[in-house]
């Protein structure tokens, strides 16, 4: 049976809805798979349990939760380890990392680099793709030079507008205008998102965002319009994309809405040129950011002019974005898990390893400048 480590919540916003992709993940019983959960501290530190697969457990964690072990991963091993009152309790060799993270330490790359290191496979994006997906400003970029159109933008860090806010309003004043809209450059699950309708708040709205983060994007507010969401898998080398979802929102998808509202959701019917444009490019930006696993690329549809704009990608979406697949959760783990031992297997193919005579080199040279 093989041993597969479920890691989720993290020192994130988005710990909570990090917890429920986990639940959902670990209803599924799997012939063959031995789910591992991780859970990761709002601190950062990682724990796990005997119940955490009961959702009970997390409204009260340090109460209810039983037979509570700290976590350690092992660099170079492929093990975590589990201690218990700083005493070596067990260790599990782990055949793949199922990754329920959103957002900061788990979704950015941190994690990843840290699996990396473990020589642990998982199921995500890599370090570098994750990074670029995670920062709104560095997806942008990627995008741009790959010629898919995102809304227009400006990017500031919080030192930036420190040193030169009057300035910084000017130019948003001239090249984005108003209504713009406001967001952390690395949260997910639209926290911390602002929309701004006039010059006078926009200092107040900004300030805001900047509570979340240290880097922030200001985009040209596209009025009215339509929001897509499509999600793509790599699947034995091939990109699978799921169904075209239109977002039921208000003036834009807030926290609120995706996680909160009991609204029941409509599915709108669209052009098949639409729905086809959408597809083609889920794929293109695949690529561009060289993501792995299962993505969700999210679009901003302007039906004025025609325009189709990449918004956000996602390389850890929202309940592993099943919902929008026409397959079995089951059948999508399945699929992220094998094709994360699969990537794995390939990387251990690259040859790491260079003997030289460098070091007999440096030894020489030190030994011959010791004697002038």
């Amino acid at each position: 049976m093989k041993n597969i480590a479920i890691f989720y919540g993290g020192k994130s916003v988005e710990h909570d809805i990090s917890i429920i992709t986990a639940l959902q993940t670990m209803t599924n019983k799997i012939n063959d798979y031995r789910f591992i959960p991780v859970y990761i501290l709002p601190d950062g530190k990682m724990v796990s349990g005997d119940n955490l697969d009961e959702p009970s457990t997390y409204l009260n964690f340090e109460r209810n939760v039983k037979n509570l072990r700290e976590v350690y991963v092992q660099s170079g091993s492929g093990k975590i380890l589990f201690f218990k009152k700083n005493k070596l309790k067990d260790e599990k060799f782990i055949d793949c990392a199922l990754l329920c993270n959103h957002g900061h330490g788990g979704e950015d790359g941190s994690l990843q680099g840290l699996l990396e290191l473990a020589e642990i496979p998982y199921t995500s994006c890599g370090v570098s793709s994750s990074a670029n997906c995670m920062d709104k400003d560095l997806t942008k970029m990627r995008l741009s030079s790959n010629d898919i159109l995102t809304p227009a933008y400006l990017h500031m860090s919080k030192f930036e507008f420190i040193s030169k806010k009057d300035e910084i309003c000017e130019i948003i004043n001239a090249k984005i205008g108003f209504p713009c809209i406001i967001k952390p450059s690395s949260l997910g699950s639209s926290v911390g998102i602002e929309v701004c309708e006039t010059e006078e708040s926009l200092i107040e709205k900004i300030e805001q965002a900047f509570l979340y983060d240290d880097k922030i994007v200001v985009e040209k507010f596209l009025t009215g319009a339509r929001e897509f969401c499509c999600a793509v898998i790599k699947n034995s080398n091939r990109l699978i994309t799921s169904k075209v979802t239109e977002v039921d929102k208000g003036k834009f998808y807030s926290f609120e809405e995706k996680y909160l509202s009991d609204r029941k959701k409509v599915e709108k019917k669209i052009s098949d040129k639409l729905e086809n444009e959408i597809k083609k490019l889920a794929t293109a930006s695949y690529n561009a950011l060289e993501c792995f696993g299962v993505v969700r690329v999210d679009f901003l549809y302007d039906e004025e002019r025609d325009t189709l704009y990449v918004n956000e990608i996602n390389s850890i979406p929202g309940s592993l974005a099943f919902n929008l697949f026409d397959t079995s959760f089951s059948d999508l783990i399945v699929s992220l898990i094998e094709e994360g031992e699969k990537r794995f297997q390939e990387k251990n193919k690259i040859v790491y390893k260079f003997n030289s005579k460098a070091i007999e080199n440096y030894i020489n040279f030190t030994k011959s400048f010791k004697l002038k």
